[in-house]
């Protein structure tokens, strides 16, 4: 047990690290809201890892993955709001030059990384094939 513990002693630091990030653009500044962004997460994991056809492209696949979700993260708000009226280019712009965007993207492609990892080697049990 004495791994455990070290092994959720790097998790809290880790987390520590990319907590403000998560905070400002995965929930409203002082709780994530984990249930939008698991599902967000799952769909585009669960996609890539079936994508996904040899652990050597684990990487390409994780830095693909990012770049959708922070994509869909942006156009989620005009395809609930029925118009453009969501889209402001200066502040995806602004995002940019923000520490904490940086913080958002690192934390996710480090879930992308483990997640599609994962689930491509369920995929691997369940289709020997492929």
């Amino acid at each position: 047990m004495e791994f455990l513990d070290t092994a959720r002693g790097w998790f809290d630091q880790g987390y520590a690290f990319f907590e403000p990030g998560l905070l400002t653009y995965a929930g409203n500044g002082e709780v994530v809201n984990w249930m939008p962004l698991a599902i967000q997460f799952g769909v585009i994991a669960l996609v890539m890892a079936i994508l996904l056809r040899s652990a050597g492209a684990i990487l390409i696949f994780t830095i693909v993955a990012t770049i959708i979700h922070l994509i869909v993260d942006i156009v989620m708000p005009m395809v609930r709001g029925g118009g453009m009226d969501g889209f402001d280019f200066g502040v995806v712009a602004s995002n940019a030059t923000e520490m904490n965007y940086w913080l958002y993207a690192g934390a996710l492609a480090i879930a992308y990384f483990f997640g599609i990892l994962i689930l491509g080697g369920i995929k691997g049990m369940i289709f020997r094939g492929d």
